[in-house]
């Protein structure tokens, strides 16, 4: 069985090809934490920010795959 060598070049191409594939996950996640984040608001942080209750529920709700 031969061995096989990774080269500097290959390396870095795995290296890229991971991290676009972990680019999506990690987009998914933050939204997760950011949607989780709005929904621990008080109603008093929502009203100093200016933030749209309606819209803040609207966004709140949408699943982590969709922006």
């Amino acid at each position: 069985m031969a061995a096989t060598i990774l080269t500097q070049a290959g390396a870095e191409s795995l290296a890229a090809r991971a991290s676009v594939h972990l680019a999506l996950p990690r987009l998914w996640l933050r939204r997760i934490s950011a949607r989780r984040a709005l929904a621990a608001l008080h109603p008093e942080q929502i009203r100093e920010a200016g933030l749209d209750l309606s819209r803040l529920r609207v966004e709140i709700a949408k699943p982590f795959w969709r922006a």
